[in-house]
């Protein structure tokens, strides 16, 4: 995907957050302030070879050893004439923060006005095909202490025309309450 194509998308994408009150700002993936993100995305990036995005078969439970305990897996699904979001894997790290999602559906996981936003950031992948950099600043009652940062990047699967998701997470205590701008949104603005 041309690069001037990917930030309108994402432009589009941070102001539709912001004018709905969500607190997610999205970027390519590129510069991360977790080491292990930018571990993830080279991994992705050589698994993809010359290809849009790699196979889940490529991403073996070797190769994921490190980051499988912040790794989520979903993949999006018709039910009864609507597209869903299902859970099929949420690590160890993120349910002990977040409870375990795994085989859940996303409504059932993120509260009804939250939802939308990481609607919002799926879809955005599945329609990119394109990697990106995810910084959260968690609003839920039970995690509103937390920042995020996440790689969220699409995976092919042979038996599938749509791509499932692969999220990496790491969260970290919040250092600041006032002011949310991730580094990538101050230099921009």
């Amino acid at each position: 995907m041309e690069e001037a194509a990917l930030l309108e998308a994402l432009t589009a994408l941070n102001e539709r957050q912001k004018a709905a009150g969500w607190t997610f700002l999205c970027a390519p993936a590129a510069a991360f302030e977790h080491a292990p993100l930018t571990e993830m995305c080279a991994l992705w990036r050589e698994k993809a070879g010359g290809r849009a995005m790699p196979a889940r078969a490529d991403l073996t439970a070797r190769a994921m050893k490190t980051f499988m305990p912040h790794m989520s897996l979903l993949e999006r699904v018709e039910d009864h004439g609507r597209d869903r979001y299902r859970v099929r894997l949420h690590g160890s790290a993120l349910a002990r923060y977040s409870g375990d999602a795994t085989g859940k559906w996303l409504e059932d996981v993120v509260q009804a006005e939250r939802i939308g936003s990481y609607i919002g950031i799926y879809d955005t992948v599945l329609t990119l095909h394109a990697p990106l950099r995810v910084i959260s600043r968690y609003q839920a009652p039970e995690l509103d202490y937390l920042d995020g940062e996440s790689f969220v990047a699409p995976l092919s699967v042979p038996t599938s025309v749509t791509p499932i998701i692969l999220s990496v997470t790491y969260a970290k205590p919040r250092k600041d309450d006032v002011n949310f701008a991730p580094s990538f949104a101050r230099q921009s603005a």
